[in-house]
């Protein structure tokens, strides 16, 4: 098996995103980096903060405005997407 540094290198993955890259061959996703940058979602505390993050990045949410933002059970928001993501050591994953 190669060296995660050689599976960067070969991916043209920067260093500074070796973590990241460890989190998710250690989910087991795939032995190789091929789907790496696809998959990447980011570094987030938990699984709420991707879910609103998402949201407003989809333009489904103005962060300017209290409502409909503080009305939304985000963690079920959390919940129902993760069924689609996958999390390492809070890096987080789009399952392809």
């Amino acid at each position: 098996m190669k060296s995660l540094k050689t599976l960067m290198e070969d991916n043209s993955i920067s260093e500074d995103m070796e973590d990241a890259c460890k989190a998710y061959l250690e989910l087991g996703i795939s032995d190789n980096l091929d789907d790496f940058e696809e998959a990447y979602q980011g570094q987030y505390d938990n699984d709420v903060d991707l879910a609103q993050q998402l949201a407003e990045d989809c333009g489904y949410i103005e962060t300017n405005l209290s409502w409909p933002h503080n009305c939304i059970d985000w963690e079920y928001a959390a919940k129902e997407l993760m069924y689609d993501y996958s999390a390492e050591d809070g890096y987080y994953f789009r399952n392809l």
